[in-house]
């Protein structure tokens, strides 16, 4: 009678229940899940390789020589390796398909696959030493044996790999839940590998029965969501060792010393004592043992807390805090104290709604974080559809960083919604209430101690925040009133500046009008006299041709300067309507202001002022209107003129800024500095504006006598759009206003040679007749 190997019939039942845990994968999970997907894969290699075993013993199938059916179980070990290595990413949520691994595993079976089948037509002995080293006799590498050990380079690679990945991601994460689970894995990494190291030595059972044990590990913990807790269980152990321990060491003791004491005393019976003993010991066992364990959890695992104290001393501290603040770092504070908690924070929960209505579902909670412990953490939203946004405002119940990551639940989170929780580095988020609206939310990192957060520990989270919820939505009202105090003092503040803005308005639009009257006065009261005098003599037959002349000289002359003021205030008008032509040509900044200084030499000599021009005929030619500019610097040298007392000095500066490499960088720059009166430092941002004077609107001659110059408060306006419209800028200087010490002021222009704003070049008639009259004394415009 043939008997059966036991080998055999073991290896058979290690199949069967290689075929319980694919049935078990398959019910449980989809294989469209990619690590799902891969674990199964992993499952059914290893079956054919556990049911090949048998099959190589009983020499089937007999098509296949022995040593061929050897080489099949070697490789297959090695694709185990590689499979073992990407479910082990999958597992520890590594990033990307690990291609460069893929690669690596099918190069690597390609070659194990030609050197043990000879495909390259290698000898059978590869390698021969002569002897001349350490070892004596002379040795040879065989072909199969260096196939067989490219194998086991290279399952030791893959399986070093996945090693190498699992203490990486043991190390990167500090949440106590992944941290156990992959402490599971690690427990069947060890498995796996110490039965693929007895594999490839031979020992087909012990090896088998191991790498099912490792399989089993594997599909477990891809499988199980809530693991137990390693260090809790091992805790828990050693708590009862040591406890069964010191109980027997009481036992024995008690009754060596009571047989010790007493074996003297007459009538000594042994079992007599051994009764009351015992007796007596199992009636203060209880609460020595009682004693016992605390001493021992608390020398195991560290102080605890007692959540009624907790619980007590939570309530009153946080009862009175109105400020949002203060309660945060109190809150996070006291919780994280007695839980020992390394940082946390507190958010406050604002909804708001979509664009059509609150039950849109387009609305989202907007988490503002408050000062906790710890770093301050960023703010964040959440959709109103999000899952992590659903499961905090309907359940009751904290949600962990683990339940993120894992559940599949929560795989639908927005990238940017995950990426947010990530950064937050956080364990656990306890969500807070009011009358059944989600207004806050605890977020805690991990415990120093390095435990999870236990169904305890979450019981006490969510009565703490159930205490929390008045006092923050107390908080969250204050916080409000302040923001709206702070918002009216802000809208108070703009108001009364809007007043003093509409009060200077107000003004200057008075002044404009006394100034208006006062400039269209005079010239039109000569237009009048003029012209009433005229009308006299030439009703008496008075009129001599002399006088006649006399009077029209006058009539134009007022109208003139009635022109002159309408022209200004038209001007400006184009510019505020941006309808302003500008004629732009390469024009001479150097001669446009000869021209200004020569409108204003009677003024100059008048007031016995001095002007000097310096570095002007040195400039690059600009691109502009000539002349719109010529009316800048007639603003401004009118300007310097009239502030300045009579005797003074007027400079104007001018100068090349920009290098010859870029010439569209390249720019001028004006200054017109007097020693005038100087201008309040208040007053610097305004002057520019329309209508705005400084002083009395009526006299604005600082000198002995009045600058008949003075305009309706246009002129710097002016300046500054025609400025402006090159592509330029314009603007004062001043140390202050004082008319006793005259500080003075400077007026800066700049003038970009080749402005970007100008939409075409051509030619400006004003310049054309300019260059005209001016090519003999300015060569370098013919």
């Amino acid at each position: 009678m043939r008997t059966v190997d036991p080998t055999i019939i073991l290896l058979a039942i290690i199949g069967v229940l290689y075929l319980v845990t694919l049935g078990v994968i398959l019910k449980r999970r989809s294989v469209r899940e990619w690590p799902v997907g891969l674990l199964v894969l992993y499952v059914v290699v290893s079956l054919l390789l556990t049911l090949g075993a048998p099959g190589f013993r009983l020499g089937w199938p007999p098509f296949l020589a022995a040593d061929v059916l050897e080489r099949v179980l070697l490789h297959g070990l090695l694709l185990l390796s590689l499979l073992f290595l990407h479910v082990g990413r999958s597992f520890l949520r590594l990033g990307g398909a690990g291609w460069g691994w893929w690669a690596l595993g099918v190069a690597w079976m390609a070659a194990a696959v030609a050197l043990n089948g000879n495909l390259v037509s290698l000898p059978e002995e590869v390698w021969a030493g002569n002897g001349r080293t350490l070892v004596v006799r002379p040795w040879t590498v065989q072909r199969q044996g260096l196939g067989l050990g490219v194998l086991v380079l290279g399952w030791g690679v893959f399986m070093g790999g996945a090693a190498v990945l699992t203490v990486r991601g043991y190390r990167q994460t500090q949440q106590p839940l992944h941290r156990n689970r992959i402490t599971y894995w690690s427990l069947a990494l060890g498995l796996t590998v110490v039965g693929g190291a007895l594999l490839f030595t031979g020992r087909d059972l012990l090896g088998a029965g191991l790498h099912l044990l490792g399989v089993l590990g594997v599909a477990y913990v891809l499988l199980t969501y809530r693991l137990p807790d390693v260090r809790q269980m091992g805790r828990q152990v050693a708590s009862y060792l040591i406890i069964a321990l010191l109980t027997a060491i009481i036992y024995a003791g008690g009754f060596l010393l009571a047989e010790y004491v007493l074996q003297s005393v007459p009538g000594y019976n042994p079992l007599l004592l051994g009764a009351v003993l015992a007796l007596g010991l199992a009636l203060l066992l209880d609460p020595l043992l009682s004693l016992l364990q605390r001493l021992v959890s608390g020398l195991i695992s560290g102080p605890g807390y007692d959540p009624r104290r907790t619980l007590r001393e939570y309530s009153m501290s946080i009862s009175n805090i109105l400020d949002l603040e203060r309660l945060g770092m109190v809150a996070v504070g006291l919780i994280s104290e007695a839980m020992d908690v390394r940082r946390g924070t507190l958010f406050v929960v604002h909804y708001e709604n979509g664009e059509h209505s609150e039950a849109d579902g387009t609305g989202r909670f907007r988490l503002r974080s408050v000062r906790g412990m710890g770093k301050r953490v960023p703010s964040g939203v959440l959709a109103f559809e999000s899952p992590v946004a659903t499961y905090l405002r309907l359940k009751q119940h904290p949600l962990t960083q683990y339940d993120i990551d894992l559940l599949p639940r929560f795989q639908r989170i927005a990238p940017e919604e995950r990426a947010w929780l990530d950064s937050l580095d956080m364990d656990v988020y306890v969500p807070i209430y009011a009358k059944g609206e989600w207004i806050g939310l605890l977020g805690l990192g991990p415990k120093a101690s390095g435990d999870r957060y236990f169904d305890d520990d979450m019981t006490l989270l969510s009565t703490l925040a159930d205490q929390t919820a008045v006092a923050l939505q107390n908080a969250r009202l204050f916080d409000d009133l302040k923001a709206r105090n702070t918002e009216n003092e802000r809208l108070n503040e703009e108001l009364t500046a809007a007043n003093c803005e509409l009060a200077r308005l107000d003004q200057a639009k008075s002044d404009f009008i006394d100034i208006a009257s006062h400039e269209l006065r005079t010239p039109l009261t000569q237009v009048q006299g003029y012209s009433d005098i005229l009308g006299e003599m030439i009703q008496e037959q008075t009129l001599v041709p002399e006088s006649g002349l006399q009077l029209v000289q006058g009539v134009r002359k007022a109208a003139r300067r009635l022109r002159e003021i309408v022209d200004l205030m038209l001007d400006v008008s184009q510019l505020d309507t941006e309808t302003m032509v500008l004629n732009a040509a390469p024009t001479s900044v150097g001669l446009i202001m000869n021209m200004a200084v020569d409108n204003w030499a009677a003024s100059l000599e008048e007031r016995q002022q001095t002007i000097t021009v310096e570095g002007l005929s040195n400039l690059p030619l600009v691109t502009a209107d000539g002349k719109r500019l010529k009316q800048v610097f007639l603003h401004l040298i009118q300007n310097a003129i009239k502030y300045t007392p009579d005797g003074g000095q007027i400079r104007i500066i001018g100068r090349h800024l920009g290098t010859d490499d870029l010439p569209e960088e390249q720019s001028v720059e004006v200054v017109v500095a007097d020693t005038g009166i100087g201008i309040a430092t208040e007053d610097l941002g305004r002057i520019f504006q329309k209508f705005y004077r400084t002083g009395d609107v009526m006299s604005h001659s600082t000198g002995r006598t009045k600058f008949k110059g003075a305009g309706p408060g246009l002129g710097l306006t002016m300046a500054r759009g025609i400025v402006e419209a090159h592509g330029g800028r314009v603007w004062a200087e001043s140390p202050g206003y004082d008319e006793d010490t005259c500080p003075g002021s400077e007026f800066h222009v700049i003038l970009p040679v080749q402005p970007r704003c100008l939409d075409s070049i051509g030619l400006d008639p004003f310049m054309a007749a300019v260059r005209a009259e001016h090519r003999q004394a300015f060569p370098s415009l013919q």
